[in-house]
């Protein structure tokens, strides 16, 4: 015994490693503020760079102070939000449409495309609404990746597929962005930010009366862990000094519903409490077919519902109703003044005057004697 328990230890000792640790490190994502903003490093980038900027969940009543408006085009569900937003744009603003990426629900920090990627046709009203009156079009384009950084270095999850794109500012200056997607766009009465109007663009504007639109196939140059990269902050520097000094507004928003929140979620619980339902009413909801003959019938002697109707009269105190029967039958067969009545019936019966008297007149109480005395006194009347 004593060798086998020494053959043991020998094997759990060689299977051990000692002083050997291995960790292994799983990107999460940013915490806090930066997890639900995308956008919050642009913000603060602005911010110290003097420019008047806020970000926002919810549409707010923006006026002439908001000069320029970044918004993900899952933000406009309906097409109320986009008739809103079109509105603004025609009175100067100058609305900046992302079609892909822009949503808080998206972990640039995970190799998962997670976020509602790109918004499917008729799956967002408002951004079909201000996409066919501004004239813009997207189409399915594939683009010349890129899987390493520029310096040559592989940038964890920024080795995520992306392209670049070389925009034209004003014909002498041009910007280097990173985008993501397969969308391309075209736009009818307007700018091509590439400056190969005859193909697809990844980023074109358009005027819309006083104010212009402009529409990014993805908003990877705008999100926090990219900022840095490129020339995105060079090109948000630009789109900000069209503010002529009003207001910047970040509109991140939500694109998921309150149902869609708890499709993504809690989906399992969902799918388990439909099934128990749909078990639950399997078992309860009468089954199809012919309406069959209830069998299960019982009998039960009269005498023994009117044993139980007499006790319970008994027991709440309503004895008047055991013997008011009696005294009805009683008085209906003799009229008359009572004195003569009375005397009457006890010549009859061979019972005294008071006893008739006491058995027609006097109340019931508690003692079940008293009241055994006056029921077989009426039934002596009765049998007469």
């Amino acid at each position: 015994m004593r060798y086998c328990f020494v053959f043991v230890m020998a094997l759990l000792l060689a299977g051990c490693e000692s002083g050997k640790e291995e960790i292994e490190e799983v990107p999460t994502g940013y915490r806090g503020k930066a997890r639900v903003n995308p956008y919050l490093a642009a913000e603060r980038y602005l911010d110290e760079g003097g420019w008047d900027v806020r970000s926002l969940r919810v549409w707010d009543d923006f006026g002439y102070e908001t000069g320029v408006i970044f918004m993900p085009g899952s933000f406009l569900a309906s097409k109320a939000e986009g008739i809103r937003a079109l509105n603004w744009v025609a009175e100067g603003g100058l609305l900046v449409l992302t079609i892909e990426g822009g949503e808080p629900e998206r972990n640039d920090f995970t190799s998962s495309q997670s976020g509602s990627g790109r918004p499917s046709r008729g799956g967002y009203p408002g951004l079909d609404y201000i996409l066919e009156e501004s004239g813009v079009e997207m189409i399915d384009e594939a683009w010349e990746g890129v899987s390493i950084d520029v310096d040559g270095e592989t940038r964890g999850h920024l080795s995520r597929p992306w392209h670049i794109a070389e925009l034209d500012l004003n014909g002498d200056e041009k910007l280097d962005l990173e985008f993501e997607g397969e969308v391309g766009l075209t736009v009818e009465d307007g700018r091509d930010w590439e400056g190969k109007s005859a193909l697809p663009s990844r980023m074109v504007s358009t005027g819309h009366q006083l104010g212009r639109i402009v529409v990014m196939a993805h908003a990877r140059p705008l999100r926090s862990p990219y900022l840095e990269r490129a020339d995105h902050g060079l090109f948000l520097e630009t789109i900000a000094n069209w503010s002529a000094g009003g207001e910047i507004v970040f509109l991140y928003g939500s694109s998921l519903s309150f149902s869609g929140l708890i499709w993504q979620r809690a989906w399992m619980v969902m799918v388990a409490g439909v099934i128990l339902l749909l078990a639950w009413l399997w078992m309860q909801i009468p089954r199809l077919g012919p309406v069959l003959e209830d069998r299960f019938q019982t009998r039960r002697p009269y005498g023994d519902a009117l044993t139980t109707s007499a006790r319970f009269l008994w027991r709440v105190g309503h004895a008047e109703h055991l013997i008011r029967p009696l005294r009805a039958r009683v008085e209906s067969q003799y009229q008359g003044d009572p004195a003569s009545l009375y005397q009457r019936l006890a010549d009859q019966s061979g019972l005294t005057r008071d006893e008739v008297a006491e058995a027609l007149t006097l109340p019931p109480t508690k003692d079940s004697g008293t009241l055994i005395q006056l029921v077989q006194k009426l039934q002596t009347l009765l049998k007469r």
